[in-house]
C-alpha cells in the first residue's frame, strides 16, 4: 500500500505554519514552497541525514530521526512541541511542522493554528477513507497519571475533552490551549474525539499520557485492512459513506 502523506502551509496575519505529514511513517515530502520560510538545507545536515528533504530546526529539543520515522517540530513553544513529539512518535508518524506566530501577544493563536494545520494534513492524508479500521482507543500511564482517548474517522468533527488541569500553564503553554488546541485538531481532522484524564497529581503526565493515549488510538483506527480481508476497500459504515451528509 502506498504511504499517505500530506504537505501544506497555513498561512494567517497572525501565524505562519508549515506540515509535512506522512501517517505510515518513513521519509516525509519537503515542505511546499513559501516565502516565509527559508527551504535551503545547510551541507552538514545533508552529509548527516540525506534523505530528510527539509531543513531541521536550530533547536533539537524536539527532533528525532530513525530509520523509520522522521520528527522535527518547532513552533515557538516547548511544551506544544514535546507534545506534538510524543503524538508523532507513537502514533508511528513521520511528521515535520514549523511555525512563526504572534507570540509577543501570547500563545493562543500560535497553539490554535498549529493544531489546525495539523488536522488539516491528517484529513488530507486520510484521503477516501477507505479500508480503514476506523474506530481506536487507546490508554496510556506516565507516572501516577492515566489516560484514555477514543477516536472515530467519522468525518464528522466532535470533541470532548477533559483533562482536569489544576494550573494555568505547563512551560509557556496554556493548560486551556492543550484543551482547545485539541478541539481544533479534531475540527480540521473530521474526526470525533473524546480524551479524559483518569487522574494523576502532576499536571506534565496527565497531558503527555492523554496525548500518547491519542496516538495509540490513532494508530490502531487509521490501519488499513488487508487486502483480501472484510473491509478492505469497503467505507467502514452502514451507510457506505463517511460524513454528515450524502450527495445525491
Amino acid at each position: 500500500m502506498s504511504r499517505r502523506t500530506h504537505t501544506l502551509n497555513r498561512i494567517t496575519n497572525e501565524t505562519k505554519i508549515q506540515v509535512s505529514l506522512s501517517l505510515d511513517g518513513g521519509p516525509l515530502p519537503a515542505f511546499q514552497p513559501s516565502d516565509h520560510f527559508d527551504s535551503s538545507i545547510p551541507n552538514a545536515q545533508k552529509q548527516a541525514h540525506p534523505d530528510v528533504l527539509f531543513p531541521l530546526p536550530s533547536s533539537h529539543h524536539a527532533t528525532q530521526i530513525t530509520a523509520t520515522q522522521q520528527i522535527a517540530i518547532s513552533t515557538g513553544i516547548g511544551f506544544l512541541d514535546h507534545m506534538l513529539h510524543a503524538l508523532a512518535k507513537h502514533a508511528g508518524w513521520s511528521l515535520a511542522v514549523r511555525a512563526s506566530g504572534d507570540l509577543i501577544i501570547d500563545d493562543h493563536h500560535t497553539a490554535e493554528d498549529v493544531f489546525l494545520a495539523v488536522g488539516s494534513a491528517f484529513n488530507g492524508a486520510l484521503g477516501k477513507r477507505t479500508s480503514l479500521v476506523r474506530f481506536g482507543r487507546g490508554d496510556a500511564p506516565l507516572d501516577e497519571a492515566l489516560s484514555w482517548a477514543v477516536i472515530d474517522l467519522s468525518n464528522r468533527p466532535y470533541s470532548v475533552i477533559d483533562f482536569g488541569f489544576t494550573r494555568e500553564k505547563i512551560g509557556d503553554l496554556s493548560t486551556e490551549m492543550i484543551t482547545h488546541g485539541l478541539e481544533s485538531f479534531a475540527q480540521a481532522a473530521s474526526v470525533t474525539l473524546h480524551i479524559k484524564c483518569v487522574y494523576g497529581h502532576n499536571n506534565h503526565h496527565r497531558a503527555e499520557s492523554a496525548f500518547k493515549a491519542l496516538a495509540v488510538a490513532c494508530r490502531q483506527a487509521c490501519e488499513r485492512r488487508a487486502e483480501g480481508t472484510v473491509g478492505s476497500g469497503d467505507v467502514t459504515s452502514t451507510k457506505g459513506v463517511l460524513g454528515s451528509s450524502v450527495s445525491e
